[in-house]
């Protein structure tokens, strides 16, 4: 498995040898998104860059900047190759080759700084303790976001498609300025730009969101859904799921290893967690089935308990390369140096697990993305679980490279694939919302016609059909 250092590495190099981000045209029209209020100012030419703890590419990121950007010249090291800026929000040193200088550096201190402290949050209380939530405080009343991930990009909007406008790191406490209509995403003041939005999953709130005031930027205006769903059974089982030779083979090995034949996995993100995904299916009231569907009845009660169960490899914002490092796995679970992958697969000990991943991954470059969901595939299969691997109803990257890496995968580890992709654009608008990557929701009911044309509704009685073919097919 790559290291969280090296991947780091890769990062750099990319950025030496150009940056692997291009900001939007407009934005590089317009100059500098920040100005330096006095003396020699930095502009970053590079597409993204992170700004480091100390003058080493060894040093940990203390936020990031963007190309056009202008930051103040606070220092520099004796050789010029590094430098030390100041942007609203923080301190840090960037390679002088990530850019150009306006004005003189003569007057500039050579600086042999100590370590640089992480972006300072405009204004927000100590961070809660993970162990004790925060109290809520009433409607009208400040609200904060606390993050709780390693890291993750702010965004310059409400979507994993918009620019990345900051870089957030754990522990940091944010007011919430505003939010979407359905608290899908968080707006949070953030000093040295404008908008940045962070989706909740990614820390807690300490507040009543209620009072918060709601933003619905003209590109995120709702989507009116057209009239047609598709019929139910429109689309054969055949044409959704194809199970492959090696299923069966790679099932039995894994009980003799001691799998359980009553549990299933999932590794993915939002779209693959409990509860949305499948969870409805380990309560009777929470669902029904009826029509074609009513048959799926021996495969819940056969995996029950599997499908509420929370996952530590399903988790809002996971990558293929977050479920394979460390660093993000969850340490009230996990052991030291264990992948939320390997932590999963230690749990739960399943026979069968989904593998559903590339929504968030579209900063990979497609062979990064291959080269982890093969990483994923071989080791569920040397452990004997099953993968069902999932193509994605979105297309966030532009060109479906993801899913048709999955389906070729498939073909060639000879494995299960649940064609969604397939499912759900035949759904209005895809089965997507607005942002054009959640999913949009309906009520757990199969038997009715008229709730026959949401995402959520077809990603759960299709990954029912899924886990219902393949695991006929293993016995």
């Amino acid at each position: 498995m790559r290291t969280r250092k090296l991947r780091l590495a890769i990062a750099l190099f990319t950025l030496l040898a150009g940056g692997w981000w291009s900001a939007p045209a407009a934005r590089a029209a317009s100059g500098p998104r920040f100005r330096a209020d006095s003396g020699p100012t930095f502009i970053v030419t590079v597409g993204s860059a992170f700004a480091l703890s100390a003058p080493s590419p060894d040093a940990p990121p203390v936020f990031s900047v963007f190309q056009n950007q202008a930051l103040a010249i606070i220092g520099r090291g004796a050789d010029g190759v590094w430098l030390r800026l100041e942007v609203r929000g923080g301190v840090g040193w960037l390679p002088a080759q990530y850019g150009t200088v306006q004005g003189s550096l003569a007057d500039v201190p050579v600086t042999t700084a100590g370590p640089e402290s992480p972006a300072t949050p405009v204004i927000g209380p100590p961070a809660p303790a993970p162990s004790r939530p925060a109290e809520p405080t009433a409607a009208g009343q400040p609200v904060w976001f606390t993050l709780a991930v390693k890291s993750v990009y702010g965004r310059s909007g409400p979507s994993l498609t918009s620019a990345l406008a900051a870089s957030l790191f754990r522990g940091q406490t944010y007011r919430v300025r505003g939010r979407l209509a359905d608290n899908s995403w968080l707006s949070i003041d953030y000093a040295g730009a404008p908008e940045v939005w962070v989706l909740p999953a990614y820390g807690t709130v300490a507040g009543n969101l209620d009072g918060v005031p709601v933003l619905l930027p003209p590109a995120m205006a709702p989507v009116v859904m057209t009239p047609a769903p598709p019929a139910p059974g429109a689309l054969a089982v055949a044409d959704l799921i194809r199970v492959g030779s090696r299923a069966r083979e790679i099932y039995q090995r894994g009980l003799q290893l001691g799998n359980d034949p009553h549990v299933f996995s999932r590794i993915g993100d939002c779209s693959s967690a409990a509860p949305d995904f499948l969870g409805a299916f380990d309560n009777p009231q929470a669902y029904r089935l009826g029509g074609p569907y009513a048959d799926l009845r021996a495969t819940i009660s056969n995996f029950a308990g599997s499908f509420a169960r929370q996952s530590p490899a399903a988790v809002a914002g996971f990558s293929a390369a977050a479920v394979l490092d460390p660093d993000w796995a969850d340490p009230r679970l996990c052991l030291a140096g264990e992948s939320p992958v390997a932590c999963e697969y230690r749990l739960a000990r399943p026979s069968l697990a989904f593998i559903s991943l590339g929504t968030n991954s579209t900063w990979e470059s497609a062979a990064g993305y291959e080269t982890d969901l093969r990483t994923i595939i071989q080791d569920s299969i040397d452990r004997g679980i099953v993968p069902i691997l999932s193509t994605k109803a979105d297309n966030l990257e532009g060109d479906d490279h993801m899913n048709v890496i999955v389906a070729r995968l498939a073909a060639e580890y000879d494995i299960p694939v649940w064609q969604f992709a397939l499912a759900a654009r035949g759904l209005p608008d895809q089965g997507l919302g607005a942002d054009r990557y959640h999913l949009t929701w309906g009520l757990q009911v199969f038997d009715d016609p008229q709730n026959l044309k949401f995402g959520w509704q077809w990603r759960n009685v299709t990954g029912l059909q899924a886990l219902d073919a393949v695991w006929r097919a293993v016995r």
